[in-house]
C-alpha cells in the first residue's frame, strides 16, 4: 500500500516505524528540519521537508494515488485541511488525528428560515474517513484495565469468542525456564514471548525471564480463570489517584466517576487545578507535587488501590509511579509519551506503562490491512503483530490439513474460529473456507503469512 503521513512526530514517526517494516510504500512530511534529519537517520522511508496542507506538497508526493493519508501533526485543524485536500485529489482513504472531540461528530448548519431543513455536515464531508485520538484510545485502554483483575489488557478476535492477553511472568519458579519444560503444567496456549528488546514467537527453547512477558491465546471465557496461574489477581478498583489534569488524565478520571469509583486528581498548576475542579464533578482535585512524598502521604495516595500517571512529562510519570509504588499503591499506570522510555518504565517496577503513539499506531493496523485481513493489533512495543485472517476458497491454505501448511518460522496460528467457535490450541483438522484464522507474526514475517491467505 501506498501511505503518506503527515506529521513527523511521536505518533507519525511510530506509525511510519511500523508501517515501513511491513513492506509498505511509505511518505513521510514535516515541516521540522530536526524531525526530518531524525527520520531519515532512523527510517527506511521517503521523507518530504514541506507543509502537508498545500496544494503543492500533496501534488508533489502523489496523495491522488494514495491507498491511505494520514494526518498526525500536533493541530487538529491542519490535520482536518490535509485530509481535505488530499480527498479532493482522489486519495482512497484518509485519517486524521483529532483531539478535539468538538470535532469528531457532525454538526448542523443554520436553516435559511425558521422552517428550513438545516443540512447536516458528517466528517466525510470534510474528507475524513478515520478519527484517530491517541489520548482518548490510550484512556480507553487504562479504563479497561482497571475495569479487570489483572494490570495487563486483552486483545479480542472473533467478536470476543478469542482472547489475546498479555501477562507478566511473576512466578519465581518460572523464571529461567524454557517454555518446553513447563508446558505440561501449563494448561493453554503461549503462543509469543516478549523481552526487554522486544517480542519472541514462542518455541520450546524460548527461556523465560524475570521481567518477561507472555501472550496467551484462549477462549473468551476461560482467560481470566487461566490467568491466575501467571498473574496474581488484583483486588477490585474502588478508589484511584490520576497524576496529572491533561487529557489522558481527565477522561480516566471522568471514566472512573461515572463507574462510582472514588477518584483524587492530582495537578501541580494551580490556575489549571482550579479550572479542572470547576469543570470535572464527584472527583476531588488536589494541587500539588506528585512528587513530593509528605504531600503524597498527607493526601492518603498510599491507600488508593492504583494510581495512573498521565502528565505529559515521562521522567514526572515515572518517578510519581514508582513513589506510589513505595507508598503501598498495588497497582501502577503510567503513560508514556515517548516509547522507548517504555522497557526502562517496566523494568523499574511500574506495572503497565502505555504510550499514545503505540495505541494510535495499533489502530492504524487495523487501516492497511491485506489479503483477507479483518483484524489487528500491534504487539510487544510494535515488534510483533496479532492478524485475524477469513479463509477464502481461492486461499492456499483452503482444504489441507493444518500440518500440511508451511507456516513461516517467525509467526504462530494462534487459534482457529469456526462456526463461531474457537478452537484454542488449534488441532489438525481441514482447513475450511469461512474459517477465521488469528496468526502472531514478526512485522517481517507479514508478507509471507499473508501469501497463506491469497
Amino acid at each position: 500500500m501506498r501511505i503518506i503521513i503527515a506529521g513527523g512526530g511521536v505518533v507519525g514517526s511510530n506509525i511510519a516505524e511500523l508501517l515501513s517494516v511491513e513492506n509498505h510504500d511509505v511518505v513521510v512530511i514535516e515541516e521540522s528540519a530536526a524531525l526530518v534529519e531524525t527520520i531519515q537517520r532512523q527510517l527506511d522511508v521517503q521523507v518530504i521537508k514541506g507543509n502537508a496542507a498545500t496544494p503543492r506538497i500533496l501534488r508533489e508526493v502523489e496523495a491522488n494515488r494514495a491507498d491511505l493519508v494520514l494526518a498526525v501533526t500536533d493541530s487538529d485543524e491542519t490535520n482536518m485541511v490535509i485530509c481535505f485536500i488530499a480527498k479532493e485529489m482522489g486519495a482512497a482513504r484518509t485519517a486524521a488525528r483529532i483531539r478535539n472531540p468538538d470535532y469528531s461528530g457532525y454538526f448542523q448548519l443554520p436553516a435559511k428560515s425558521p422552517g428550513a431543513t438545516r443540512r447536516i455536515v458528517r466528517p466525510k464531508s470534510l474528507g475524513i474517513d478515520i478519527f484517530i485520538n491517541p489520548e482518548a484510545e490510550m484512556a480507553a485502554e487504562i479504563l479497561s484495565i482497571l475495569a479487570g483483575f489483572y494490570s495487563t489488557p486483552a486483545e479480542q478476535f472473533g467478536d470476543g469468542v478469542v482472547q489475546l492477553r498479555e501477562f507478566k511472568v511473576e512466578d519465581q519458579s518460572l523464571f529461567d525456564k524454557k517454555l518446553a519444560d513447563i508446558k505440561d503444567s501449563i494448561p493453554f496456549h503461549i503462543v509469543a514471548v516478549g523481552h526487554s528488546d522486544g517480542g519472541v514467537i514462542a518455541r520450546p527453547d524460548v527461556v523465560l525471564h524475570e521481567g518477561d512477558t507472555i501472550y496467551i491465546a484462549a477462549a473468551g471465557d476461560q482467560l481470566e480463570r487461566l490467568g491466575r496461574i501467571f498473574a496474581i489477581p488484583k483486588r477490585p478498583t474502588r478508589s484511584v489517584a490520576v497524576i496529572g489534569g491533561g487529557r489522558v488524565g481527565c477522561l480516566v478520571a471522568e471514566g472512573l466517576a461515572r463507574r462510582g469509583v472514588r477518584v483524587k486528581l492530582v495537578e501541580r498548576d494551580q490556575d489549571k487545578a482550579e479550572e479542572i475542579a470547576a469543570k470535572l464533578e464527584n472527583i476531588s482535585v488536589l494541587q500539588g507535587d506528585p512528587t513530593e512524598r509528605d504531600f503524597l502521604v498527607q493526601q492518603g495516595i498510599g491507600n488508593a488501590d492504583a494510581v495512573v500517571a498521565a502528565t505529559e512529562n515521562d521522567e514526572l510519570n515515572i518517578l510519581a509511579s514508582l513513589l506510589a509504588k513505595n507508598l503501598g499503591v498495588g497497582r501502577t499506570l503510567t503513560v508514556i509519551n515517548k516509547p522507548d522510555y517504555i522497557p526502562l518504565a517496566e523494568a523499574a517496577g511500574i506495572d503497565v506503562a502505555g504510550s499514545p503513539a503505540i495505541i494510535a499506531a495499533r489502530k492504524i493496523a487495523h487501516y492497511v490491512l491485506r489479503g483477507g485481513a479483518i483484524a489487528a493489533a500491534v504487539l510487544e512495543q510494535s515488534t510483533l503483530e496479532a492478524i485475524e485472517f477469513v479463509v477464502t476458497p481461492v486461499a492456499a491454505l483452503a482444504g489441507k490439513m493444518l500440518s500440511e501448511v508451511t507456516i513461516p518460522d517467525e509467526s504462530v496460528v494462534a487459534a482457529i474460529i469456526r462456526n463461531g467457535r474457537p478452537v484454542v490450541p488449534p488441532d489438525d483438522g481441514v482447513i475450511e473456507s469461512g474459517d477465521h484464522i488469528l496468526m502472531i507474526s514478526t512485522l517481517a514475517a507479514i508478507p509471507a503469512v499473508e501469501n497463506l491467505f491469497k
